[in-house]
């Protein structure tokens, strides 16, 4: 693997900048009570610091990767790189709560921009042979942004405060934007006109739908609740038909007719819903249940992260050489089965009971994600490549947001809110914790089994349409019409047949070949017959020539 070539280093320029967003993520939930207690606020105040930056993050990576299509991926990126590393510091600047909660709204248009369009500029710089590959190093940047995270975070805050923890993104920008400005090239933009009904209804029902599961989680249903219940599926509704009437759409509807890209996005989204569930409520068992502390507790959780950095990148190798379907379907079988071990934990469990299970959904995501990114990116053309990676991004977030709220929900079903807010559970209250676990990891366990179904769509038939595709696209190959009709030219224009032509149109043979076939009577007259004809041939070709 040479490092100095291009691909390389525009892999490695991109992998720099986007890890700030997800060790930005797990830095800040790691400082939310920080941050609470420091501005003299509500837990529901200060959960919209988190809440702000997802929404804008959601609702605009549509948008970005649309005009990343025409702007080009590589000038959409570097101005949301610019834009991350402003907002960092206006974030550690921020004098109130209000003020944090704007400038996170504002960070999080600035990771749409860079994530919306990182995933195609990763394509478009390797061979499709090596994609998988890359696509398997970009995952390990996630996955070490998650890991390490929270460590740094942990850290920082400790010595010197909650402000500096934002000031991290800004080494790693500034080397990424360098990196970026010397090896991506900027070509030619295209005039697009946006689809603003579409982006304004994308948002407000991506905004319903955060706040409703937000709402729901944390309360009794409510007239607010029901209100932006109507809200979300309204502007769904609308959203649609929007998209089917507009010359130019924020969402190319018509991408979803591949049943491939459609199956392998919702088998992402489902992946996402059982890791964040996971992510969710593992703290509060290591630290509630098994009375573990948080730098125990960060050990035990950076397991599965490590695992998927180890692993992600032999998965999109092999991705690349025996193809997506056998190691999305082998990474579901591995998460069922990690997430069905995980419902024999119980409140007299170790720390290694739940390491090696933890472990082993790394193992499975790690086989699943890279192969199903390869996949998603492959069987789209180049050109909706922005749009892709947007809405690659898009299932990854709204998998977080479900798979937080539907944990949530999930456990407040066996265990009261004031019960978790004691520090430690004993008796039936962790008895009732740990009931409420199992029903999150059926349900992860579930919805693995239904990615392994869905992973299969669309690929037995995948190398038959591709070559189709080729042949019909292809300038080297003309159709068959097309061959007919230019082999006819250059016959008619060889000289040696019009020559042809000509003697066989002036020949005598000929015209008595006519006369046997139309007399075969002749062939029995006398031979002096055939010789006078014979004779008459020979002198209508003399005369002619002039003898």
């Amino acid at each position: 693997m040479n490092f100095l070539e291009r691909k390389w280093r525009i892999l490695f320029a991109i992998a720099i900048g986007t890890i700030m967003v997800p060790i930005n993520a797990s830095i800040v939930n790691v400082s939310l009570p920080t941050i609470t207690a420091f501005f003299s606020t509500s837990i529901a105040s200060s959960e919209w610091v988190i809440t702000a930056y997802l929404i804008n993050l959601l609702g605009f990576v549509l948008l970005f990767g649309r005009l990343g299509d025409f702007y080009g991926h590589e000038r959409i990126y570097m101005v949301g790189l610019i834009s991350f590393i402003v907002t960092s510091i206006l974030c550690s600047l921020s004098p109130s709560i209000t003020f944090l909660i704007i400038f996170r709204g504002m960070q999080g248009i600035a990771a749409a921009l860079m994530l919306s369009v990182s995933m195609g500029i990763v394509k478009s710089a390797f061979p499709s042979s090596q994609t998988g590959k890359a696509l398997g190093i970009y995952a390990v940047a996630i996955a070490a942004g998650l890991a390490i995270g929270p460590a740094i975070g942990g850290l920082i805050q400790t010595f010197w405060g909650w402000q500096t923890i934002f000031l991290v993104n800004i080494p790693m920008g500034v080397i990424s934007f360098l990196l970026c400005y010397k090896v991506l090239k900027r070509g030619e933009t295209e005039s697009v006109k946006l689809d603003v009904p579409g982006a304004l209804l994308q948002y407000l029902c991506l905004f319903s739908v955060v706040y409703l599961l937000n709402d729901v989680q944390t309360s009794k249903l409510d007239i607010l609740t029901i209100l932006m219940a109507i809200a979300a599926v309204t502007t769904l509704i609308l959203f649609i038909w929007n998209e089917k009437r507009v010359n130019d759409p924020l969402l190319d509807l018509e991408i979803f007719k591949n049943k491939t890209f459609s199956a392998f996005n919702f088998s992402l989204y489902f992946n996402y819903i059982c890791m964040y569930m996971i992510l969710f409520i593992m703290p509060f068992y290591l630290q509630k249940v098994l009375l573990c502390n948080p730098a125990l507790t960060g050990a035990v959780l950076t397991v599965n992260p490590v695992v998927m950095m180890i692993l992600a990148p032999v998965s999109g190798t092999l991705a690349d050489r025996i193809g997506s379907r056998p190691l999305a379907i082998m990474g579901a079988l591995i998460s069922a089965l990690a997430f069905y071990s995980m419902t024999s934990l119980t409140m007299f469990s170790n720390v290694f009971d739940v390491m090696w299970r933890l472990a082993l959904l790394g193992v499975g995501a790690a086989i699943f994600q890279a192969p199903n990114n390869r996949a998603i990116m492959t069987v789209i053309p180049d050109t909706k490549k922005g749009l892709a990676s947007s809405i690659i991004v898009t299932m990854r977030n709204l998998g977080m947001v479900f798979g937080v709220s539907v944990a949530g929900i999930l456990l407040y079903t066996t265990i009261s809110p004031d019960a978790l807010q004691q520090n430690q559970l004993f008796d039936m209250a962790a008895y009732n914790f740990t009931s409420g676990m199992h029903l999150i990891m059926i349900l992860g366990a579930f919805l693995s089994i239904i990615i392994l179904i869905l992973s299969p769509v669309g690929i037995y038939k995948k190398k038959i349409t591709e070559t189709k595709e080729m042949i019909q696209e292809s300038d080297m190959i003309p159709a068959p019409q097309e061959i007919i009709e230019e082999s006819s030219e250059i016959i008619s224009e060889l000289e040696l047949v019009k020559h042809s032509r000509e003697l066989i149109e002036d020949s005598e043979l000929l015209r008595y070949s006519k006369e046997i076939i139309e007399d075969p009577a002749i062939l029995k007259r006398p031979k002096d017959i055939l010789k006078e004809k014979i004779e008459e041939v020979s002198f209508e070709i003399s005369k002619r020539n002039g003898k």
